[in-house]
């Protein structure tokens, strides 16, 4: 029997989280940092390792986690709940840092560093072929197809809160039409919510921090020991004890025409050259 069934040993992992768990949340109350923590918000496309990033970061006693389905934060629809709110929660937070994960409203980047002064931000981007792979599969085939038709349709509505700019919402319109496979559909997502790393001008911010996911995973303690740096937290081993590189090119390029796989090939590149700056 293999020991992720072993029960003993399936035990031991439960109680070694709850006694984590109990630790944290002791020094939280010992050390408690009401009205001078800083929050930190998490976004990106989906699939990106943001899942990966917040696993981690959530082993320090020095972060408060809300993820993006907490309901004290988020809403059904994991959207950020209205930043009042999100306020309140900054506001008696007992750890160093407050960490949320609203990955779905990356458009609204730079309304959360306006609103919170000491606020940061993580920026997670993944190579476009994995992302789309992986979104197809966890979402469903049309899922990223259906938003992307959703924006085009409604003059990116879905935005309203922090509209993109017109070059962007024209790139998105002049490459979208009906026949589009799934995986172009998943190309278009991807482009969009990666270009507003440089829309939303955040690559010019000493405030947010860009992270490669093929960087983080094989290289973690480099990426890791930048990340807290950045975060303001003390570097813990346990961090990174879980983190493979296994994901990375695991699935075939998907299929998509070549207009769309040079656009994506162009940003991925770009990125990657911002992020090891």
């Amino acid at each position: 029997m293999g020991s992720k069934g072993n029960p003993v040993q399936v035990f031991q992992k439960k109680l070694g989280r709850a006694r984590d768990k109990l630790k944290k949340a002791v020094l939280q109350t010992l050390s408690p940092q009401t009205g001078k923590t800083t929050p930190i918000f998490i976004v990106g496309s989906g699939r990106s390792g943001t899942t990966l990033l917040t696993r981690e970061l959530d082993k320090s006693w020095q972060v408060k986690l809300y993820n993006e389905g907490d309901p004290a934060a988020f809403n059904s629809m994991y959207r950020l709940l209205d930043l009042s709110i999100v306020e309140s929660l900054v506001q008696k937070s007992p750890a160093p840092v407050t960490l949320f994960k609203p990955i779905l409203d990356t458009c609204q980047a730079q309304n959360f560093l306006a609103r919170f002064p000491n606020s940061k931000i993580i920026f997670a981007f993944r190579h476009y072929n994995d992302v789309i792979n992986s979104s197809l599969k966890l979402f469903g085939r049309t899922n990223r197809l259906d938003h992307v038709r959703g924006w085009v349709e409604n003059d990116f509505s879905e935005f309203a809160v922090a509209p993109p700019p017109a070059k962007t919402k024209t790139f998105i319109s002049d490459r979208w039409n009906p026949t589009l496979t799934q995986e172009e559909g998943g190309a278009l997502f991807w482009l969009f919510i990666n270009w507003l790393y440089y829309d939303l001008e955040l690559h010019q911010s000493d405030r947010v921090h860009l992270v490669r996911y093929e960087s983080l995973v094989s290289n973690p303690r480099k990426e890791f020991e930048a990340l807290t740096e950045f975060m303001g937290i003390a570097f813990e081993e346990r961090m990174i004890k879980d983190i493979y590189a296994s994901s990375v090119k695991k699935s075939s390029s998907p299929g998509m025409n070549e207009t769309l796989r040079a656009d994506c090939e162009q940003l991925y590149q770009k990125l990657s050259r911002d992020a090891s700056r």
